[in-house]
């Protein structure tokens, strides 16, 4: 909600406008609670008194009014029906996911054929590098997807 001078309505907003009785009600609970409105600067800079009451008194007169939230938003009732209607359509029917395959490489010692725990080394997956370990069994996990055409192993202090 804002506050805007009468003069300075457009026709959108004169669409949003509350009616006086409302809009008193609703800047007086702001007022007593102290909340910040937008616009209230403004109309309190034009007042000789800086009241709270002279503050009604304008939106009474009708020379400010107080403009509900849906002139800011662009509320239209019926993108929201066709938002909710595309939502649930998308729950019912989801999109196809990509899938993963988990590649497992067991790195060993090449003389002694015991596992390389714990060894750094870069995996390249169609020419994206990656830094990791291998787990304490000396495996190393890759996840990649089914479309995968090139992957290379660097292993560091072999």
């Amino acid at each position: 909600m804002r506050l805007v001078r009468e003069l300075s309505l457009t026709d959108h907003e004169r669409q949003h406008v509350f009616c006086v009785e409302e809009a008193l009600e609703h800047v007086s609970s702001l007022l007593s609670m102290r909340q910040p409105l937008e616009g209230l600067d403004q109309l309190r800079a034009g007042l000789m008194i800086n009241l709270d009451s002279e503050v009604l008194a304008q939106i009474k007169q009708g020379e400010w009014c107080l403009i509900k939230a849906e002139a800011d938003y662009g509320y239209w009732q019926g993108a929201e029906a066709v938002f909710e209607q595309a939502v649930l359509d998308l729950m019912n029917n989801p999109p196809e996911q990509p899938t993963r395959t988990a590649r497992i490489f067991r790195l060993v010692d090449s003389v002694t054929g015991e596992p390389l725990p714990a060894r750094a080394y870069i995996a390249t997956i169609d020419g994206i590098p990656s830094q990791q370990r291998t787990d304490a069994q000396g495996i190393a996990h890759l996840f990649t997807d089914d479309q995968v055409r090139q992957l290379s192993l660097r292993i560091f202090n072999v």
